[in-house]
Parts: structure tokens; sequence; C-alpha cells
């Protein structure tokens, strides 16, 4: 899922996000001028669809931290190299949803059709049930593989000094390595075979979303200053990371379906493994629970049972007070780091995301 909050930004910040906004809609038209092939063609007209749809959350991280930094002891590249590196952190954070969307089979993002939903629109003509979910899949892992390789070119070719780029490609690296392993681990876990706690659903959580929603915009903010890495915000990372996935855990099951933007009941019948799932599983309501996760012909009424199971069993009280927690553990860390010399104004980044995390409803 990818629900995400809404940021106060300064003015400066909102200017930079309407360039970064502009240039991916130049990204997409040179997608579609130098396609090969009127399938090609077709699939960066759809795939552009979503790329104009984000909400920029990530690179909106990256530029108003990068700010906070300047004239704070530290040195800044170009402005056009920023908005670049916000450009390839859209790119990759695209790729992610592409991937995430065929491997979970869902066909709607944001309340919407999807590219694999559309791929009748790919293929310029209508399809069968069956070869639509082929086409649209291929579609989504292919146009996924582009975004991932171009947002490395956008970093690789940035004017900006050497060792300053190979730490920022060394934190593309890392990145893409953790959450490919949450990927991973998440898969597995929706397995009938497996039986994770809710220690290792949180550890798969961590990498999944938290390394690339929280730390990748931080440390390349960071790298961009080139400034140092302060004394505590792998922790900040960490726990805000925790936190944004529990939040995700609970919306994606009792949120408002037209706020969040997804089907209620797609993690029940997906089989998704999350925190509230883990934590019903060590009582007397898992039988039934069970029984009823991952079956893709669930009704209605069968998943509303699946989600009061879940109420009444105390998971979702646990896992609110869970993410609470640690989003407490975040706004500490980040009053420690603004205390540090040269990331006063930094630590009031963090601790502003930190909250615009803590109110999001959607």
């Amino acid at each position: 899922m990818d629900c995400v909050p809404t940021l106060p930004l300064p003015v400066s910040t909102e200017s930079a996000l309407a360039q970064v906004r502009a240039r991916l809609e130049e990204y997409v038209a040179r997608c579609v001028a130098g396609a090969s092939g009127p399938e090609s063609e077709r699939l960066w007209r759809v795939a552009g669809d979503s790329l104009r749809g984000g909400k920029l959350v990530r690179p909106a991280i990256l530029l108003v931290a990068a700010e906070a930094l300047d004239g704070e002891e530290h040195r800044a590249v170009d402005s056009g190299a920023r908005l670049d590196l916000a450009v390839a952190v859209e790119l990759l954070h695209s790729a992610f949803l592409l991937h995430d969307d065929v491997i979970d089979h869902d066909v709607l993002r944001r309340g919407e059709p999807n590219l694999i939903g559309r791929a009748h629109e790919v293929a310029g003509q209508e399809l069968g049930r069956a070869s639509h979910r082929r086409l649209g899949e291929a579609a989504g892992i292919l146009a996924a593989d582009v975004l991932l390789a171009d947002a490395h070119q956008l970093v690789a070719r940035l004017d900006v000094p050497h060792d300053v780029r190979l730490r920022m490609l060394d934190v593309l690296g890392e990145t893409l390595a953790q959450s490919v392993a949450g990927e991973l681990a998440d898969v597995l876990y929706s397995l009938p075979e497996t039986s994770p706690d809710v220690e290792a659903v949180l550890a798969m959580s961590a990498r999944k979303t938290g390394v690339y929603t929280v730390r990748l915009p931080l440390l390349l903010a960071l790298a961009v200053a080139g400034a140092r890495v302060p004394t505590g915000l792998e922790e900040y990372c960490t726990s805000l990371g925790l936190a944004f996935q529990l939040q995700d855990d609970v919306l994606g099951v009792f949120g408002d379906p037209e706020e969040v933007g997804k089907d209620p009941y797609s993690d029940i019948r997906e089989g998704k493994v999350t925190a509230l799932v883990a934590w019903v599983r060590a009582g007397a309501d898992w039988p039934r629970l069970a029984s009823l996760l991952g079956r893709g012909d669930l009704t209605a009424r069968e998943a509303q049972e699946a989600v009061d199971l879940i109420e009444s069993s105390g998971a979702r009280a646990a896992v609110e007070q869970d993410a609470a927690m640690h989003l407490a553990d975040a706004l500490a860390q980040a009053a420690r780091i603004g205390e540090q010399p040269g990331y006063a104004a930094f630590g009031a980044v963090l601790e502003g995301v930190a909250r615009a995390i803590a109110e999001r409803r959607s």
C-alpha cells in the first residue's frame, strides 16, 4: 500500500517539487517519444499516469532535509542536481510500486486501475481475463526494470563531486538490496507453510518500507550537503519506518477505503502476514482467521469476519500502541540529533516528518 503523510513544506520546497513534477513529465515524454514500437509507446503513456499521480513524499523529504542543511557548515551541490536526484528517488519509488503490484496481483493503485488493470490499453485491444493479467504483469515488471535502471543513470550522471556521486550510488544500492530482501520475506511469510512471529514481521517491514521511505531520502540529503551522518539517524529511520509500516497495516484493514485508495479486504484475500496477523497467531482466534486468509474467493461477509477477529483479538490495539511507541522513539532521536552542532534545522525537519506521519489518516 502507498499510504503517505502530508508534509508541511516551506514555499521554496513547494516550488522545487513543482519543478520535480515538470521533470517527471519530461521523462515520460522522452520515454513515449523514444519507444520502440506502438506497444512500447502505449506502455509508457499508461505508466506515465502512475508517475504523475504520486504525492512526491520521498522527494519532498529529500529536498526539505537538504535545504535544512544549507549554510550549517555544509557544502551544497547545484540545485539542478538536487532536482534530478529527487526525480531519481521518485523513479525508484514508482518501480517498487509496479513490482509490488505484480507480486501482490493488485489491479488498483490509489483507488484507480494500475498498469496491470489497464493492460488492454497497452495491448490496444480488448483481452480475455487470463491474457489481460499476463500482459499486465509482464508490462509492470518490464516498466519497473527500466525505471530502476534510469534512476541509477540519473544519479550516475549528476554533475557533482566524484565522492558525492559514489556516496549516492552506494545509498541507492543499499536501499535496493534491503528493499528486495524485505519484499522477498513478505512473500515468504504469506505462504501457508511459514509462521513468522511479530519480531520477524517487524524486521521484514523495516527492510521493505522503512529503508526507502525514510532512510533513503535522508541519507541522500546528507550526501547532497556533504555532511556526515549524525549520531542516532539510523535509529530514527528504523523507528519511524516501523511506525510508518505499522500504520499501513492498520489502515490497510481498518482505514477508510476512499481515503486509503484500496480494497479494504485485499490484505485478507492476499493472505498478507502483517503485524496484525502475526499478533493474532499467538491467540485462540488464529485457527479461524487462518482459514480465511489467502482466499481470493472470500465473500465480503467472510472478509468482514476476519476483520472483526483481528479487532476482537486485541491485535489492532496492540499494533497501534507499538506504532505510537516507535513514533515516540523517533521524536526523541530527532530531538537529540537537533542538539548536535550544525544539525539544528535538520533535527527540526526530522521532527516534522515524524509528526506528519503520526497524524496521517491515509
